[in-house]
């Protein structure tokens, strides 16, 4: 267990030595070595925790996120002990306006289409076993997001500006990415359409909740490379958006948030409420696949290892030591998804 999240009313989060102990409000207990955790999130209102905890944690470098009902945190704990970050968080604010700035931003959303593609093409496996069609749909819609991968290394036109070609390049490949999935049935017949904030459809309602998990590790990541998370390439500046923070997580959300609320369908399907079992489920899906060990230059790491390296290898470009490049996903199907 190395991110914890609490959702249970009344519970109690304390230390006994060097262990994390958790009461629930009937008098049960459960603990965990401090050693092994790097993030706890508080999901739930009514929780409560002693201060020898929360200095444990700071000395640890384990952050304390609090989520609001959506998922999304709110407030964070973390300790003072932070790396030197003059020199990268200077960089930083340097590059959003420059040519570097670009090239990180594109690579960003490069990376992203690359990951539907992967999303697409893991999933058009299984389905080569139940329904040729769909499979052979999916393959094909996979080529036109390869167009669109080309067309991101093509200079704007004249009359765009950078950012809002490469953007309009992203709303395509999503809008064709989500259509595909729509038609292949893996999304229930109730999605339409991929909405934001305050969407009322439960499949939407999972998927916020998902990239709200998720913003939680990138944060971690982020934050411990020294970087300035409300300075974005790519997200607009905005009082209280964690902008850098959107613009990193946007490749990570096609295979960690996406395939695994296909995954978890039936389950949601058979819920007529986003209720604490189905948060449950996500953020357990989410915490094992970020868990699992992925091939990452020639060696199989942590997927979650290998997202702090990638945040140390965005503050390496942004300083001009190195040129960044995003992860794509090419974990092989050994057995069906669902």
């Amino acid at each position: 267990m190395r991110h914890l999240t609490v959702a249970e009313y009344g519970s109690f989060l304390g230390i006994t030595g060097n262990r994390l102990v958790v009461r629930d409000a009937e008098g049960g207990a459960w603990e965990t070595p401090l050693s092994r955790l790097r993030t706890i999130r508080i999901a739930k209102k009514g929780v409560a925790f002693s201060s020898d905890l929360i200095l444990s944690c700071a000395a640890r470098g384990i952050r304390i996120f609090f989520l609001d009902w959506r998922g999304i945190s709110v407030a964070t704990i973390s300790g003072q002990h932070q790396h030197a970050v003059v020199r990268v968080r200077k960089s930083q604010f340097e590059c959003l306006q420059s040519d570097t700035g670009r090239i990180i931003a594109t690579e960003f959303i490069r990376t992203k289409i690359k990951n539907q593609r992967a999303v697409l093409l893991y999933f058009s496996k299984y389905l080569s076993k139940t329904n040729n069609n769909h499979h052979a749909f999916l393959t094909g819609i996979a080529e036109i997001l390869k167009d669109d991968i080309d067309a991101l290394s093509a200079p704007p036109p004249s009359n765009f500006a950078w950012k809002e070609y490469v953007m309009g390049i992203e709303g395509h490949a999503a809008a064709t990415y989500w259509q595909a999935l729509i038609h292949t049935n893996l999304l229930p017949s109730s999605f339409f359409k991929r909405e934001g904030r305050g969407s009322q459809e439960l499949t939407n309602i999972c998927l916020n909740y998902g990239y709200a998990i998720l913003q939680s590790y990138c944060w971690s990541a982020l934050d411990n490379a020294g970087l300035e998370l409300y300075a974005g390439f790519l997200h607009a500046d905005r009082p209280g958006k964690p902008a850098l923070i959107l613009d990193f997580m946007e490749e990570y959300r096609p295979w960690v948030v996406d395939r695994i609320i296909i995954k978890i369908r039936q389950k949601a399907e058979k819920s007529k409420f986003f209720d604490n079992s189905l948060k449950n489920s996500i953020s357990t899906a989410i915490a094992d696949c970020l868990s699992k060990h992925m091939l990452h230059h020639g060696k199989r790491i942590r997927l979650e290892n290998i997202m702090q390296r990638q945040a140390y290898k965005l503050a390496g470009a942004i300083i001009g030591e190195k040129k960044y490049r995003g992860y794509r996903f090419k974990e092989p199907l050994h057995r069906g998804p669902f």
